[in-house]
């Protein structure tokens, strides 16, 4: 059997030269990364950055203001200066989104970072890479803006408001080809709880009226009109989507509520419009967003589509799950009667499943 040599000076001499050769290209590539890298120890003392790292964060070189990671950035569940030993000691990796708020809308940012535990270098224990995200915030400003200057203008020309709606919905059809058919069945679905609200309690409710039932089964197709200021890499993420994200995409309704200010309280589709994007995800026993209404604080309006929009959400595939059947549905529902839904419009579901079963077939 042959015996493996032993290295020579000269090939222990190449190693070196090899991880040298090695360092330098690692280094080069950290400095001119567009992402924001640093060393920090178990403290959060920061030991080194790149020049994106202090241009983010408006670091002086050469008397820095503040020494610490958490200085820069808040504090937030795993990514804390507490939870540094306990994440070193796990060696786990975070990776987390926060945003950086400010009074000045203008100055807010939205971080992602990442928290890399290290053990083969002297007094560095963790890698820190920050990927500044706010273009998202950006995007989320301008299409609300993008929506307010829309309305501006057809209110300028007179279009018809019915078909402004429609015109409207087909906005976030653009951007998401699965919505074009969900703002189809939820008028249909609304139309029919409606109709049958109005038929059970007309002579205690007078102002249920088959106008009524018209105005919210058009304005229902606007519920999801503030996701068009929603950026594309949450609205279309194939995957669950982050708590950040998630706080995030709650914000359409607020946003569809901050366009149609102008329309509140008027008699129109826009006005009823309006209310069903704002309070769609209230829930009975106040546990939803934006504003957490609760009970019949809630418009009628929005509690109609609330059960709706959830009928047809959990009953159609998404890229993060699959549908439930029909009688899944209902038991589903039936489960948050007096919690996410109103009593009585979970009743009314229960007298007309079967129709909202057959419109899902006929629309699919």
């Amino acid at each position: 059997m042959n015996q493996k040599s032993e290295p020579s000076d000269s090939d222990y001499l190449a190693v070196v030269e090899n991880l040298c050769a090695l360092n330098g290209k690692l280094e080069a590539i950290v400095e001119s990364s567009t992402n924001g890298i640093a060393e920090i120890d178990r403290e959060g003392r920061l030991i080194a950055w790149n020049p994106s790292f202090q241009k983010m964060f408006e670091i002086d070189r050469e008397n820095p203001d503040r020494d610490f990671l958490f200085d820069y950035i808040p504090s937030q569940g795993d990514v804390s200066r507490e939870m540094l030993p306990i994440l070193y000691e796990n060696e786990m990796v975070v990776l987390k989104d926060i945003l950086i708020d400010n009074d000045d809308p203008k100055l807010q940012r939205f971080l992602e970072i990442k928290l890399v535990p290290l053990n083969i270098a002297k007094h560095v224990d963790f890698i820190v890479i920050v990927k500044d995200k706010t273009e998202i915030l950006t995007a989320l400003q301008n299409r609300e803006t993008f929506i307010k200057t829309l309305l501006d203008l057809i209110e300028d020309i007179k279009i018809d408001n019915r078909k402004t709606i429609y015109h409207l919905a087909a906005l976030v059809e653009l951007r998401d080809l699965t919505t074009g058919e969900h703002l189809r069945r939820v008028e249909a679905f609304t139309r029919r709880l409606a109709g049958e609200y109005s038929a059970v309690y007309r002579s205690r409710d007078s102002w249920v009226t088959e106008d009524y039932v018209d105005d919210i089964s058009v304005s229902s197709v606007l519920h999801d009109i503030g996701k068009v200021g929603i950026s594309d890499t949450i609205l279309l993420k194939p995957d669950k989507l982050s708590e950040m994200e998630m706080d995030m995409m709650k914000q359409h309704t607020s946003i569809a509520g901050r366009a149609l200010e102008k329309h509140r309280g008027k008699k129109d589709f826009l006005a009823m419009g309006r209310e069903i994007a704002l309070t769609h995800h209230e829930k009975w026993n106040g546990k939803g967003y934006p504003q957490g209404l609760s009970g019949t604080k809630i418009p009628l309006c929005g509690r109609i589509v609330s059960l709706c929009d959830t009928y047809d959400a959990i009953t159609h595939d998404r890229p993060y799950k699959k549908a439930v059947s029909h009688e899944r549905a209902i038991e589903i529902i039936a489960t948050e009667r007096g919690e996410s839904f109103d009593p009585e419009i979970v009743d009314l579901f229960l007298r007309v499943e079967k129709d909202f079963n057959r419109i899902n077939s006929e629309l699919g």
